[in-house]
């Protein structure tokens, strides 16, 4: 992983001398509240315990990005769970996660990453999220200030029922949850869903100003498998990014969906008012073409998306989640001081220890989720993370505050592998800081992935996300299972080879037929006898499932005529039909006559040959000439006895209706 969730410096006019800032979101009159906006009220944070939460039992898992969806609103009437179960001060709301909610989360998910709301909260306070059931601990999530509607992103772990707890501090308010995608509780088999991070790219707008979208208008942006995506490959399933809306001329909000998702889900991911610069980061699924799309509710506004990172498809590489139970693992306040960090002045840098034993976060671990939390002075700044083992700060920052703000920020922070970063605070006021930790990446040792396979009568080649070298005894490794049946059977392999990332099993073999099926990899109990990256030695191949599309139908590749025969060459073994039944069905014509083919035509197939005899009285084939061709007419009853199919394919795969004229033919 290369960086952390970073923010461009922008350098359009804005309320604090031209950088974007985060200001207090527009509270809307529908069920649309901002997705992930970060607003923390002036006064309320939470306070530093003495006790030492603990992290949770590590369980590591691969993102599944989701399109986002409501799953609770207390608000009176909203029609969702918790509806009218508003939160006073000191409460504490149960959500049921798993299992509700238009693309339910599963029961074996890990963590879940959610969109929380205040909306309308009587007086300053903040809100805690943590698992249902265990001891809250001592963090904030989402602080707020009266009559402000705020959103954060919140990633949090889950009770062993699925569900999550919301606290409230002081006050009332109402709360909306919605869910943009969760964890595992295992990494993927086929590498899907691992974490890296990319330098910060800009594919929509620029650094002096963003693109106008117009009123109820939605604008697709290209994401992922172009250069303009700065190495984001059109394979990856999610993308993390930076929105920032600028120079609204109406309150309104942005919507930021999977390009392709219909209808628009009902969601939010900026809320700004007119003339507001307000930057919020949304991870969300890459749709249609490699694209999202930026929705605009009202009015004109100036927008900005920045790619930050991705999550991969099949095949991929990159760093496996760890949810911890949320604690606090620095704050800077005399009054509260968690570890050894001090205040940050302008323009200096603080180094921070994530790795800690209050956090459980190991040293090795590639970068760290969570909240930074400015208690700012009375300038404005920006703050930017960084790895330790950097040697000069990114043009870029994380958080953005005017004078005498608390301001947090959910940020995936680089560590490159040592557990600390560097936090620097580019000007104005001398700041503290409260960092809180919900979980940290590990780079992924899951060994080889199966990415792809190609199955033919004698061979089965295996494509890997790397390198590998072949096991000593393949056959009891792999298995091959056709849908609808398992007579794809026990691979038989004579012998193994690899070449690069491809492994290749030479035997006999069933084809998959039209509708696929799957090859089954058992990692062994020996690892003398498993599939391993030669690169890393202990790198071996965890169980896994590739699924495998269905076979072509067998195709005529070419045609050879003598005076008695057509001899047809397949792109695969094929069976032939009952004599004279089979030779029915094709037709070897030239321009303006019949027939190619005269006198009794009976049939005989060897491997992917298939021999067409004429016999008989006036028998023969004629020689091609200009204009030749051989056309072959599917019967319209798909049977054994009247059909060309592959040979051993289940279910039976049938040569379709097709013609080759030309140089094909000789």
């Amino acid at each position: 992983m290369s960086r952390p969730f970073r923010m461009f410096r922008s350098s359009r006019d804005g309320p604090t001398d031209g950088k974007v800032r985060r200001l207090t979101p527009v509270r809307l009159g529908t069920v649309l509240i901002a997705a992930v906006g970060l607003l923390l009220g002036p006064v309320a944070i939470a306070v530093s315990a003495a006790s030492t939460p603990r992290a949770s039992t590590p369980v590591m898992g691969s993102y599944v990005s989701v399109t986002p969806f409501r799953i609770s609103d207390t608000r009176p009437n909203s029609g969702q769970p918790n509806a009218g179960k508003g939160l006073t001060a000191a409460d504490t709301l149960p959500v049921q996660v798993t299992g509700v909610g238009t693309a339910p989360i599963p029961s074996g998910a890990s963590a879940v990453v959610l969109n929380v709301t205040a909306i309308n909260p009587t007086v300053s306070g903040f809100l805690t999220v943590f698992p249902e059931g265990s001891t809250m601990p001592t963090v904030s999530n989402l602080n707020f200030k009266p009559a402000v509607t705020v959103a954060n992103l919140v990633t949090v772990p889950l009770s062993s029922s699925g569900k999550v707890s919301i606290y409230n501090h002081a006050g009332s308010t109402n709360v909306v949850v919605d869910v943009d995608g969760y964890y595992t509780s295992t990494p993927s088999t086929n590498g899907k869903g691992l974490y890296n991070s990319v330098s910060p790219t800009r594919v929509l707008g620029n650094l002096q100003l963003g693109t106008a979208i117009g009123p109820n208008t939605s604008s697709p942006v290209t994401v992922a498998g172009t250069a303009a995506a700065d190495g984001v490959p059109v394979t990856a399933t999610a993308v993390v990014t930076n929105v920032t809306a600028a120079h609204g001329t109406r309150a309104s909000f942005l919507t930021v969906y999977p390009a392709g998702v219909t209808p628009m889900p009902t969601a939010s991911s900026v809320n700004f008012t007119a003339g507001q610069a307000v930057a919020n980061r949304v991870t969300v699924g890459v749709g249609t073409g490699g694209q999202i799309e930026v929705y605009n509710h009202a009015g004109t506004v100036n927008v900005d998306v920045d790619v930050d990172g991705y999550y991969t498809g099949a095949g991929g590489t990159g760093s496996v989640f760890v949810p911890i139970t949320p604690v606090r693992v620095a704050d800077t306040r005399a009054h509260s001081l968690v570890g050894t960090e001090t205040s940050i002045a302008a323009n200096t840098t603080e180094k921070f220890d994530l790795a800690t034993s209050a956090s459980g976060i190991p040293a090795t671990a590639s970068a760290v989720a969570g909240n930074l939390t400015v208690i700012a002075g009375d300038a404005p700044s920006y703050l930017t993370v960084y790895p330790t083992a950097d040697t000069t700060v990114p043009v870029a920052s994380d958080v953005n505050w005017i004078a005498n703000e608390i301001v947090p920020n959910f940020t995936i922070a680089d560590t490159a592998g040592t557990g600390s970063v560097d936090v620097y605070n580019g000007r104005g006021a001398t700041i503290n800081l409260a960092v809180d930790a919900f979980g940290y990446f590990t780079v992924s040792t899951a060994g080889p992935i199966m990415v792809l396979a190609a199955v033919t009568h004698t061979s089965i080649a295996i494509t890997y996300n790397e390198g590998v070298s072949c096991p000593t005894d393949a056959s009891s490794d792999f298995a091959d299972y056709w849908t609808g049946s398992a007579a794809g059977g026990a691979i038989t392999a004579k012998s193994c080879t690899t070449s690069g990332d491809v492994l290749s099993l030479t035997g006999t073999f069933t084809l998959p037929g039209s509708t696929g099926g799957s090859i089954v990899y058992t990692a062994p109990s020996s690892t003398t006898k498993a599939v391993y990256a030669p690169s890393k030695v202990t790198e071996f191949a965890a169980s896994q499932k590739l699924a495998v599309t269905g076979a072509p139908a067998p195709a005529i590749v070419s045609a050879l005529t003598t005076s008695s025969t057509l001899v047809i060459t397949y792109n695969e073994d094929v069976s032939c039909a009952a004599v004279n039944t089979v030779p029915a069905a094709f037709a070897y014509d030239y321009t303006g006559i019949a027939s190619g083919l005269a006198g009794t035509i009976t049939a005989k197939c060897a491997s992917n040959v298939l021999t067409l005899t004429a016999t008989g009285s006036g028998s023969g084939v004629k020689a091609p000439a200009s204009g030749a061709s051989i056309a072959y007419t599917a019967p319209k009853t798909a049977l054994a006895k009247r059909s060309v199919f592959a040979t051993g394919s289940v279910p039976s795969l049938y040569a379709v209706t097709q013609t080759i004229s030309g140089a094909a033919i000789r």
